[in-house]
């Protein structure tokens, strides 16, 4: 019983931390195409926050259709822990495998991809940052993510990080100019070659120029793109990983 128990904490402190990918840095601008940089991060999820939406259910229904079988069984909650974006292109790959094994599809990994991949346009037109995290899933990597160009596999530090709150996003700039443009794409470039967390606050300053939002005053807080949210999450690196 003892065993059974122990057992038991250890299935629910494995439930509790999720890894995901991240857009930890790139900020969007209408008809720039400047990169974001994707990186691992672990999310402990210690209360579940869960909000109804749809958009797993039209993923689901989606895969039936694609693939000729109604396997696919869909979620109906998102997880306010998790990233919005990030939280989508896990569960959605969670929901895909799921089906094949269940109905023993003949689909391969590259097939899934393929398939999973034309349902996020459907539901995210043109959508790059979907486009960045689900390549960065299929690569298994960490990647700085270029619209148009081959992702590249970098090596940063995984991090730990936590939702503090979202807001909503419009992308309609207060203020830019070519300068700021500029210092958008080279942010991430500099971020893995120097890790330094400095290029970090400054991205946080460029949304708070950008795009109005507050400029948080606790060094490793970071506003981070979540589609048609802002969000803001803390962080911390895997110093072991």
């Amino acid at each position: 019983m003892i065993l059974q128990g122990l057992r038991i904490q250890l299935w629910d402190i494995l439930q509790s931390v999720l890894e995901v990918k991240i857009p930890f840095l790139g900020i969007p601008l209408e008809g720039v195409n400047n990169p974001i940089l994707v990186v691992n991060a672990l999310v402990e999820v210690k209360e579940k926050q869960l909000v109804k939406v749809d958009i797993f259910k039209q993923f689901a229904e989606e895969f039936n259709e694609a693939v000729g079988f109604n396997c696919a069984k869909p979620s109906e909650y998102w997880d306010q822990s998790i990233p919005f974006s990030s939280y989508y292109v896990y569960l959605t790959n969670q929901i895909a495998q799921k089906s094949i094994e269940k109905c023993n599809l003949p689909i391969s990994e590259k097939e899934k991809f393929e398939i999973i991949t034309l349902i996020d346009e459907a539901l995210f037109p043109n959508n790059y940052l979907i486009k960045a995290l689900r390549t960065a899933q299929q690569y298994n990597s960490q990647i700085l993510y270029r619209e148009g160009e081959e992702p590249i596999e970098v090596s940063v530090k995984p991090l730990k990080i936590k939702v503090l709150t979202s807001y909503p996003f419009y992308s309609k700039p207060r203020y830019i100019d070519n300068s700021l443009i500029h210092l958008l794409g080279v942010i991430p470039l500099k971020y893995i070659k120097d890790n330094l967390i400095d290029v970090v606050q400054l991205e946080n300053g460029l949304w708070s120029a950008i795009y109005s939002f507050p400029y948080p005053q606790v060094k490793n807080w970071k506003w981070i793109w979540d589609l048609n949210l802002v969000t803001l999450i803390e962080f911390s690196s895997l110093e072991n990983a």
